[in-house]
C-alpha cells in the first residue's frame, strides 16, 4: 500500500536549510494537516515563507535544544498537546563539527534518540498515537568510513543502528510506528561550506580536497527522493540518495543470536 500524506501531522526536528528543510517545503504542497518545526532558534522569515506555500496547513514552531534533555522533554510535550498525535517524524538535524565531539554526537545522534523516544507516546498506537513513520537522517558516511570526519561518521553509523533496531517487525506489530534511515551522498548544502575547519584532526586536512571537488546533488532533488522512499513504507529500510537517485541498501548479516 502507498502512503497517503492527506490529513497527517508532521513533526520536523532540523534546521531552516539543507535537505530536511527542502522536505518541509515539498510536504507543504501535499494535503497534510499540521506541521511542527522544532529547532534551537526560530527563523521567522522562513516560517512565513513556509506557511505562505499552503495556508490550509497549520504550521507552528517550537524551540528545542537537542543538547538539553529537559528542553527536548518539555518541547515534545507541548507539541504533543498542540497536535494530539504525530503521524510523521523527520529527524534531519545534521551537524559537521568533528573537533567538537560532544556537539557532533549530540546533534546527530543522542539528541535525535532522545527526541524520538519522547515523541513515541504521541505515535505509538498503544499510547496516544495512531502509528506512523519516523525518518532519520544518516549519511553515506553512516554506511562507509569517513577518514576526514571520523566523529561525524561514528554518529551517522549510530543513526543506522538505532533506526534498524527500532524498525524491528515485532516492535512494529505493537506500535504501528515504522522507521527508515536516509543516507544522502554529497549534497550542495551549508554544511559543505567549510569542510577544512571541521575535520577530525590535522592528518585529515589533505583528504578534504577530493570531497570539495566531487560532484554534488541539490538538496531539493535529495528531498524529493526521500519523500518517495517514505511513501514506499518499508519498515527498517535504509536508502542511499545520491546524485538525485534513490537506491535501497540491503544489509548483510554478520551475526545472529
Amino acid at each position: 500500500k502507498m502512503f497517503t500524506w492527506s490529513g497527517k501531522n508532521v513533526v520536523y526536528v532540523g534546521s531552516f536549510s539543507g535537505i530536511g528543510w527542502q522536505m518541509m517545503m515539498q510536504m507543504m504542497q501535499k494535503d497534510i494537516k499540521m506541521m511542527g518545526i522544532m529547532h534551537s532558534m526560530e527563523n521567522m522569515e522562513m516560517m512565513k515563507k513556509l506557511q505562505a506555500m499552503n495556508p490550509s496547513v497549520k504550521v507552528m514552531f517550537m524551540q528545542m535544544n537537542l543538547m538539553d534533555k529537559m528542553s527536548i522533554e518539555q518541547a515534545m510535550k507541548k507539541m504533543g498537546q498542540m497536535m494530539g498525535h504525530f503521524d510523521v517524524m523527520i529527524n534531519a538535524e545534521d551537524v559537521l563539527l568533528d573537533k567538537d565531539v560532544e556537539t557532533t554526537m549530540c546533534m546527530n545522534l543522542t539528541g535525535m534518540i532522545q527526541a524520538t523516544l519522547m515523541a513515541m507516546p504521541y505515535m505509538d498506537k498503544t499510547q496516544m498515537g495512531m502509528g506512523g513513520m519516523v525518518m532519520n537522517m544518516s549519511s553515506v558516511y553512516g554506511l562507509e568510513p569517513a577518514p576526514a570526519f571520523a566523529v561525524y561518521s561514528a554518529a551517522k553509523h549510530g543513526v543506522i543502528g538505532f533506526t534498524r533496531s527500532m524498525g524491528d517487525k515485532l516492535i512494529y506489530q505493537k506500535t504501528g510506528v515504522m522507521f527508515m534511515a536516509m543516507c544522502p551522498g554529497l549534497t550542495n548544502t551549508e554544511m559543505m561550506m567549510n569542510l577544512r575547519d571541521n575535520v577530525t584532526w590535522h592528518h585529515s586536512e589533505s583528504m578534504v580536497e577530493a570531497i570539495e571537488s566531487a560532484k554534488r546533488q541539490m538538496p531539493e532533488e535529495a528531498a524529493m527522493q526521500m519523500l518517495k522512499a517514505m511513501e514506499m513504507m518499508k519498515n527498517g529500510s535504509m536508502w542511499i540518495v545520491s546524485m538525485g537517485q534513490l537506491k535501497e541498501v540491503m544489509p548483510s548479516m554478520h551475526w545472529q543470536m
